[in-house]
């Protein structure tokens, strides 16, 4: 018998173990709870929650406190469109991932893996880069890039012109302003994006509070932020994992593939309207993209 040490469970075989170890969502993580903040109903899966907010209940709820208020709920003045559009948001900001999608188990593994791969010592360190960078994409597909797990779809990474040779990507953010409850993507760039995700990682382990998977970070933040000269050279194979994470992402949802255009302005049409799709919330909202060059 293979027992999981995480939750006890046992299996016969070791194919069913392995298969129990490697899916999408850990055995261990926390279950979550859904809720209509209209209509005050919980569910026990998004599917079921997506589902009521297409009932004839739920959108003459929804009417109700568009038309004519809620004293259960903080709308006033200037920000009630704003405050209907975040209670039917479910999608979290970036800044607020649901975390608890990820295990302890894969932590420590993770600090594993970085102990493994300082101790080889015929790699170099940009090699090193490489290979522990593949631990980050792990987690983001884990965490942002899972069918399974749409309220922290909060992430973009956007090639904007395809078929081209030199790749140039836009990356978005979702943000939401807690006074005005202002729902934006906010494009940024290279850089920014490597902070925001390393930082993210820290955030991870704050439960856990795993020495090696902090040195991981670190490491990883010294070649990809500090030092700007490793950090330029590695850019363009930063950029090309990410893309291809979303690229993958993009075909487990079975999206169709992005037209070819010729001239400038149907590639930039082109990529405006692709980037609307893809910024669209689970709610049928697009928020605003702001500090982007391709705005029109």
């Amino acid at each position: 018998m293979y027992k999981c040490l995480k939750c006890n469970k046992e299996f016969k075989y070791e194919s069913e173990f392995i298969r129990h170890k490697n899916r999408k969502i850990p055995c261990d993580t926390p279950k979550k709870e859904y809720k209509c903040e209209i209509c005050k109903v919980q569910f026990k899966c998004p599917f079921d929650k997506n589902k009521h907010e297409n009932t004839n209940k739920h959108i003459n709820n929804y009417n109700k406190i568009n038309n004519n208020g809620n004293n259960n709920i903080n709308i006033i003045g200037d920000n009630n469109y704003n405050n209907i559009i975040h209670l039917t948001l479910n999608t979290n900001s970036f800044i607020n991932t649901d975390m608890s999608y990820i295990g302890l188990g894969l932590i420590n593994d993770i600090g594993q893996i970085y102990i493994e791969i300082q101790e080889k010592n015929y790699l170099n360190n940009y090699d090193k880069v490489f290979l522990l960078f593949d631990e980050v994409i792990n987690i983001l597909e884990k965490l942002h890039f899972n069918i399974g797990i749409e309220e922290n779809h909060n992430l973009k990474i956007l090639l904007i012109f395809p078929a081209l040779k030199q790749r140039v990507y836009e990356n978005l953010i979702l943000e939401i302003d807690q006074t005005t409850k202002k729902i934006t993507w906010k494009s940024v760039n290279y850089e920014t994006l490597i902070n925001n995700i390393l930082d993210h990682l820290l955030i991870l382990n704050n439960k856990c509070k795993n020495k090696n998977f902090i040195n991981f970070v670190n490491f990883l933040k010294e070649y990809l932020v500090i030092n700007k000269e490793s950090a330029e050279e590695l850019e363009p194979i930063i950029n090309k994992k990410l893309s291809q994470m979303y690229i993958n992402f993009n075909i487990k949802q079975n999206k169709p593939e992005r037209d070819i255009k010729f001239s400038f302005n149907e590639k930039l049409q082109e990529y405006i309207n692709y980037r609307n799709q893809e910024c669209t919330l689970m709610n049928g909202f697009t928020p605003d993209i702001i500090n982007s060059q391709f705005n029109t």
